[in-house]
């Protein structure tokens, strides 16, 4: 049986057809400050056409990102985490 987490949300899933869960990381369009993404716990994976609902976690810009758009972060846990808001 597998534990469930207490947290809500998480760093990892996968997107698109990649094997491996990443960190993912985005970049807000109107401060230009990069930050990585925490997804709702209920996320796995999302296909690439998706769109991603964030909120910059800097400036409080929300805007919506194409999940092709995103980027591997893997390794940068320093940078600030913004939460993914919801998909459509």
């Amino acid at each position: 049986m597998e534990k469930k987490t207490e947290t809500p949300f998480r760093a990892k899933i996968c997107i698109g057809s990649c094997e491996l869960l990443s960190a993912w990381a985005a970049s807000c369009p109107k401060c230009g400050q990069r930050f990585r993404l925490l997804w709702p716990f209920w996320v796995l994976h999302i296909p690439l056409h998706r769109v991603v609902d964030l909120r910059c976690p800097f400036c409080l810009h929300s805007f919506p990102l194409v999940a092709v758009s995103l980027v591997c972060c893997e390794g940068e846990e320093r940078l600030a985490a913004g939460l993914v808001e919801g998909l459509s």
